[in-house]
């Protein structure tokens, strides 16, 4: 074969894997960039419940903090889709809900704790996509307490 013929599609295949990663990289969500992070936490497991009032479709990451992760310090610790509910283990969560628009994952433009901080210590949380009203709600409960004397010996 011509070796400049080669070099030709050597080049044109270089180019295609560059645009095709950087379609992969945009396409990617990015949720420890978010400027708003509700954050919660809680010395017990914890279960959530995520519903959206839209047909945008969302996504809720939750973080934690370590720092000494690649992400600017933030690890992605567990993501659902929206509707969902799930369980997270004991600890600081940060939470960031990202809807899709094309090919891209935005931040929402809102993110407000509606917490009263009941005296179990539930949260609540909604998302908008640039302000209220909420299109993505975030309830987290801590699981029950053993009573005193409970539990495995």
């Amino acid at each position: 074969m011509n070796p400049l013929k080669l070099a030709g599609t050597a080049a044109l295949a270089i180019a295609l894997a560059a645009i095709a990663s950087s379609r992969a990289i945009a396409a990617e969500a990015r949720p420890w960039l978010c400027r708003d992070k509700p954050v919660f936490s809680s010395d017990r497991g914890m279960s959530y419940q995520v519903s959206a009032k839209s047909g945008e479709r969302w996504r809720i990451y939750f973080m934690e903090f370590t720092p000494y992760a690649a992400h600017d310090g933030f690890e992605i610790v567990n993501e659902s889709a929206i509707p969902g509910t799930g369980h997270l283990n004991s600890g600081r969560y940060y939470a960031v809900a990202m809807y899709r628009k094309g090919d891209r994952w935005i931040c929402p433009g809102y993110a407000h704790d509606d917490s009263e901080r009941a005296a179990r210590g539930d949260t609540k949380v909604c998302f908008g996509s640039s302000g209220p009203p909420c299109r993505v709600d975030l309830n987290v409960t801590p699981d029950a307490q053993l009573p005193k004397g409970a539990g495995s010996h």
